[in-house]
């Protein structure tokens, strides 16, 4: 990655590639510190779920870097769920998981919810909030789902997907923002930040 004097530097506590490639994406040097967090969905609020799980990430955050308050550069968490009639589809346990996934979403419209936290450090402040959008499926064969399948895409997505991979051929129409379906709604992050001046 090649790094110019306009580039600000952004800490990603989350091992999402796609998260970091979308801040790579807008410019930001990304410095990627996962943190892991027990996700216990609800189905009630699922925007407000992903939301408060973003914000136990940065609870967590927080334990693990004693030093926090010291650091310079905004630190951003984020969780995504897929919600497909009425049930909240996270990240698959298995390859049966995944397939079992994949068969109740084909030909359904389901909605994808992702919801961040952004840590201010210098100013001791956090912002939260969440987005989602629409995403439409083709009815998919059993051949589509097991070609799927093989390329591994499924492990680590919520909904056993991706849209910014192969998953994206078995998608026929997105209603909202590709990057929240992607794992950041980066519109709304980026406004947050030129807010405070990154």
């Amino acid at each position: 990655m090649i790094i110019n004097s306009n580039q600000k530097k952004i800490i990603l506590a989350s091992a999402s590639i796609a998260r970091k490639q979308i801040l790579e994406q807008v410019g930001f040097m990304v410095v990627v510190k996962p943190t892991d967090a027990f996700e216990e969905n609800s189905v009630d609020h699922p925007g407000e779920n992903v939301r408060s799980l973003a914000q136990q990430k940065l609870a967590i955050f927080k334990k693990k870097t004693p030093d926090w308050k010291n650091l310079l550069v905004p630190v951003i968490t984020a969780d995504t769920i897929v919600l497909c009639q009425e049930s909240i589809l996270g990240k698959p346990e298995g390859k049966n998981s995944a397939k079992q996934m994949l068969k109740r979403l084909s030909g359904t419209v389901h909605s994808v919810y992702t919801g961040y936290s952004i840590l201010f450090p210098g100013i001791r402040k956090s912002v939260s909030g969440y987005e989602s959008s629409e995403v439409t499926f083709f009815s998919l064969s059993s051949n589509d789902i097991e070609d799927y399948l093989e390329t591994n895409e499924w492990m680590r997505a919520a909904g056993a997907y991706r849209v910014q991979g192969v998953g994206l051929r078995l998608i026929s129409s997105i209603k909202g923002s590709y990057f929240t379906i992607a794992g950041l709604p980066i519109h709304q992050i980026s406004g947050i930040l030129r807010k405070q001046g990154f």
